[in-house]
């Protein structure tokens, strides 16, 4: 019992020298800070040396704690790729497919083919991740990422579904309202500094300070709704902006802000039956959705 705890000990130094912090090896262990803190204590206590210096609220490793980060995350990085092996040679078509993709291809695309997947495939069970950061798919954190991207991971297998095209929104009250403006006079919305250096913050800071937009937040689909609501002009991917009936394009494509779609896998669950049949499906199916 002794060897299994203290290779989980392992596991907690590495995870606490990647995220420089307590509260994120917390979050990876899915326990609380004053658990994680009282195990490195302990853990301190028994090897008789300090792992980790306390300095402006990060956690820097000594040179004894390089060690164990060194050794906790290969072995963290040995059990993850015995495991993708091992999901790769289930042939059943049935069990969890976890997805991870943007709030804007679940907005725009998703629900349909998630029922026309449940309809075709009901032993599997579907899990849709929204996150805007990218999943990373080596550590098993999705099994499918949908992703906006001009270039995957080299160490994924990608299939690009589409372009993705940008342009500029507003509510057609608004528009009639605000013929006489210039583009610098109007009111703006934007994503937040969550998405710095995103491709439609480049282009907007181009025309105007980002400090003097009026509403900024976290998400396209929030961007959308305070457009309809009159809120003022908003870079929206083209797939959610048309899909409103109530937003008109202002302008033609933006071409600085164009990406495309691709769909991602890693390479050693492509057999895995569950995943692979669901990965089909999607790469039928997004790329027709998108052009209806």
């Amino acid at each position: 019992m002794q060897e299994v705890e203290d290779l989980n000990d392992l596991r907690l130094v590495a995870w606490i020298g990647e995220s420089g912090s307590l509260a994120g090896a917390a979050r990876r262990m899915g326990v609380n800070h004053a658990t994680v803190f009282r195990r490195l204590n302990q853990l301190e206590g028994r090897l008789g040396v300090r792992l980790f210096e306390r300095s402006g609220g990060r956690y820097h490793a000594t040179a004894a704690g390089d060690e164990l980060i060194r050794a906790g995350a290969e072995m963290d990085s040995t059990a993850t790729q015995a495991l993708l092996r091992v999901a790769g040679r289930d042939m059943r078509p049935s069990g969890q497919v976890r997805i991870s993709t943007t709030d804007t291809i679940a907005l725009a695309l998703l629900q349909p083919i998630i029922a026309q997947c449940r309809r075709q495939y009901p032993q599997i069970s579907l899990t849709v991740e929204v996150d805007n950061r990218s999943a990373n798919l080596s550590k098993r954190d999705a099994d499918i990422a949908i992703r906006p991207t001009s270039q995957p991971p080299d160490y994924l297998i990608g299939k690009r579904i589409a372009p993705l095209d940008f342009c500029v929104y507003g509510a057609r009250p608004y528009l009639a309202a605000t013929t006489a403006l210039a583009p610098d006079e109007h009111a703006w919305i934007a994503l937040d500094d969550t998405y710095s250096g995103h491709r439609t913050l480049r282009w907007l800071a181009a025309r105007q300070p980002l400090e003097q937009v009026g509403y900024r937040t976290s998400s396209f689909g929030l961007v959308r709704e305070a457009c309809i609501h009159g809120l003022g002009l908003a870079v929206l991917p083209c797939i959610l902006g048309d899909a409103a009936t109530s937003l008109q394009r202002v302008g033609e494509p933006i071409p600085e802000c164009a990406t495309a779609l691709w769909l991602l896998i890693h390479p050693d669950l492509r057999e895995t039956m569950r995943i692979k049949v669901v990965f089909q499906l999607l790469q039928q199916t997004l790329g027709s959705a998108m052009a209806g």
